[in-house]
């Protein structure tokens, strides 16, 4: 394995855009009616899909509102406790547990797409190799993203783990991300943050005097440039290639799948 040559113990990934491709429909008539079929089943009396939607979006509303008021308005709201609440307003009493079930059930539904991008995996396994710890720092909620990790065999390529709906406070925070350098014993330069937006992930980490990597990825924000002066380095797509060639200052490629996966000089590779 090459040696790093950047001076980092550990690497804050964002998810959604960094590390998965996603597509979601949340606004769709057709998961709304899924919905309604499904907390029907378990006691609550909603008419059709629509009467659901507008009774989620009036809560939604009411839970920012009530979150800005307490954190500011990078606060992060739980959607479990919205979904409880859905369910007492039309009549069911549900366990924290089974509102839980059913916000991992509506993103669920409402997703077209959920893929880890090409060779995500392997670049997590083998930054870990290569000394860094791999720390996941995401704007995310938990209901969501802990069951897409596990579905898709990611929870333990990430040392840890930091969501904002856990914390109630998310990216570009200074909170959040010092909350996690605290958890974690790391000092804000002996860390990149590696994410796709440049206000939320390269603005954010640079606000806490962290170093970015700027993915500019499909899913970065629509009218975003390619490149970030604020970033340490500006990456086209989620080409990890790239990064690790920044990060052992000299060009190598990813050999080998999932945990058993090294990495070799590019000319090694072109070779063969």
């Amino acid at each position: 394995m090459l040696p790093i040559s950047c001076p980092y113990k550990a690497i804050f990934c964002d998810l959604y855009g960094t590390i998965f491709d996603i597509s979601t429909h949340e606004d769709d008539a057709s998961v709304w009616e899924k919905m309604r079929a499904y907390m029907n089943d378990r006691g609550t009396h909603y008419v059709n899909g629509a009467e659901l939607y507008e009774n989620y979006l009036h809560e939604m509303n009411q839970a920012q509102a009530r979150g800005e008021r307490d954190k500011g308005v990078h606060v992060e709201i739980d959607f479990v406790p919205v979904w409880k609440t859905l369910y007492e307003r039309s009549g069911a009493e549900v366990s924290v547990e089974e509102a839980y079930s059913t916000s991992t059930y509506f993103h669920q539904t409402s997703m077209s797409l959920l893929e880890p991008y090409s060779k995500a995996r392997e670049f997590l396994a083998v930054v870990r190799r290569l000394g860094l710890r791999p720390i996941l720092v995401s704007n995310a909620q938990a209901s969501y993203t802990r069951p897409d990790l596990k579905a898709h065999h990611l929870t333990e390529y990430f040392d840890r783990i930091f969501l904002s709906s856990d914390s109630g406070i998310k990216k570009p925070d200074a909170r959040f991300f010092q909350h996690a350098l605290d958890e974690c014993g790391l000092s804000p330069h002996e860390v990149v943050y590696m994410g796709n937006e440049i206000g939320c992930d390269v603005l954010g980490a640079r606000g806490v005097q962290m170093d970015a990597i700027y993915l500019h990825t499909p899913l970065s924000v629509p009218g975003d440039p390619a490149c970030s002066e604020h970033a340490t380095l500006n990456v086209e797509g989620a080409d990890y290639e790239a990064v690790l060639s920044w990060l052992c200052k000299t060009p190598v490629r990813i050999e080998g799948d999932d945990t058993s996966a090294r990495i070799i000089p590019a000319q090694s590779a072109q070779s063969a």
